[in-house]
């Protein structure tokens, strides 16, 4: 369970005025950087990234970005907690659940956030509206 989000880290560019007016939807990314644990609390450092182009394909040129940064920490019990963490270490995911209300929860904050620094900027809003599914790879074995 998300017990805490922090946004430590708040950056916005744009490259030039004169290209905000080409401006597409944002391309919206989140990263999670890193997860660490002490007994049954985990803390998950994230990068939230919304990039503005004036076009869509290969062509496109960047116009400016949003970058947020921070932890959010995360209530488990001992074992789940340690699970998380092996699972990290082991391949650098999360377990579906888990990674499902980190998304859901950072695209809720980081857009509400984001747009601030957005109208600030003169960029589009980085609102995301939908709810994020994750499925997760079947391996063979």
């Amino acid at each position: 369970m998300i017990t805490g989000i922090t946004i430590s880290k708040v950056e916005g560019k744009i490259d030039s005025v004169e290209t905000l007016s080409k401006q597409r939807f944002p391309r919206l990314n989140i990263n999670i950087d890193d997860v660490a644990g002490n007994n049954d609390r985990l803390n998950v450092n994230y990068t939230f990234v919304a990039d503005y182009f004036d076009g869509v394909g290969k062509e496109a040129k960047s116009i400016g970005q949003i970058k947020l940064g921070g932890v959010i920490e995360v209530s488990e019990t001992k074992d789940a907690a340690n699970a998380v963490i092996k699972k990290w270490n082991d391949n650098h995911s999360l377990p579906v659940e888990l990674a499902e209300e980190i998304i859901n929860d950072l695209n809720f904050r980081c857009s509400a956030t984001g747009t601030l620094v957005a109208y600030s900027l003169g960029l589009i809003p980085p609102l995301m509206i939908s709810t994020t599914k994750i499925t997760e790879k079947k391996t063979e074995k």
